[in-house]
């Protein structure tokens, strides 16, 4: 087992397969599970989805655990409160009463063959995470919105970009044995924040040679442990109509020993910077905007007439094209 391969023969280790499958309604063997969690320290949970419930042509129902693994896991944390919950899944699982209860969670997606030896170090600290949700956990009604709906606006809005409910966890979370700190680099763009309005004219905001809008952040690991980070840059528009709400524009990812610090740069290109109309001209609009880096805000405005950047109509009638998708 991963864990004995940490631990050795100086902790003992009990193993109950409370269910079958993830699927599985039976409950005979919860009591078994309840009293090896009650006789023991730590109990850890393993719970999560398999091709049972979502593969190529079979596709789910609802974003909760499927089975009697809810009712597993509030079994054995009434026994041990010291539960760790391991998720073992590929789509979203609502887990509202699992978050609200339980001290740990830990998302290992599908790990593969030497997938408990991965979370096991993560679990004993032989490896710090740093991973970041690529996706918005919804609650899990957020099933009443019909998914045959292909609008990612209407009706609540769907991804990061346009989800407007109250998310389990938001795309871009994720958690550290260590803290980070972000400030803006002297001379950045975002060093004077909101009070210092930034102004780039349409054509230079739309150009991909330049970088006018480049933001620098300095990253110090304020923890005790050496550490990865992701910093993530989004962007939110002001009194753009179909905007997203914010759209990640940029990314750096970097490792840092405890204490030790370094310069991130982010650009926000003109792809982020575009709308697409209906029928089919992307373009670099005027309005104002504001980057979000953590917890640091920066405006700046885009002035002057818009700038085209693509031209479905006019590529149609290039190539001949037909119709109008």
């Amino acid at each position: 087992m991963a864990v004995k391969r940490i631990v050795g023969d100086s902790i003992q280790v009990k193993y109950v397969q409370a269910l079958e499958g993830t699927g599985s309604t039976d409950t005979s063997k919860f009591g078994q599970a309840a009293n090896a969690a009650q006789s023991s320290d730590v109990a850890i949970v393993c719970v999560g989805l398999t091709s049972q419930q979502e593969t190529e042509g079979r596709d789910r129902t609802d974003l909760t655990l499927p089975g009697a693994q809810d009712k597993l896991v509030r079994k054995v944390l009434q026994a041990q409160p010291n539960t760790i919950v391991v998720l073992i899944n590929g789509g979203p699982l609502a887990i509202e009463s699992i978050k609200e209860s339980v001290p740990a969670i830990v998302e290992a997606f599908y790990p593969g063959e030497l997938g408990g030896d991965a979370v096991t170090d993560v679990l004993f600290g032989e490896v710090n995470p740093s991973g970041r949700l690529p996706y918005t956990i919804y609650p899990a009604d957020y099933i009443k919105r019909s998914f045959f709906d292909m609008s990612l606006r209407d009706n609540g809005g769907c991804t990061y970009q346009h989800y407007t409910g109250n998310a389990l966890w938001e795309f871009g979370y994720g958690l550290s044995y260590t803290t980070f700190n972000y400030t803006w680099s002297a001379g950045s763009i975002g060093a004077d924040g909101n009070d210092g309005m930034y102004r780039v004219h349409s054509s230079l905001a739309a150009s991909v040679s330049d970088t006018p809008l480049m933001y620098t952040v300095s990253v110090k690991n304020t923890g005790t442990v050496a550490g990865a980070d992701s910093v993530l840059g989004f962007l939110k528009s002001s009194g753009q109509p179909d905007a997203p709400i914010r759209e990640l524009f940029d990314f750096g990812r970097v490792y840092l020993e405890a204490g030790e610090s370094c310069v991130v740069h982010l650009t926000v290109g003109p792809q982020v910077l575009s709308l697409t109309d209906s029928s089919g001209i992307q373009s670099v609009r005027s309005g104002k905007y504001v980057v979000e880096v953590g917890d640091l805000r920066a405006a700046f405005e885009v002035y002057g007439p818009d700038v085209e950047l693509f031209n479905l109509p006019e590529v149609k009638r290039r190539f001949g094209m037909q119709g109008t998708s």
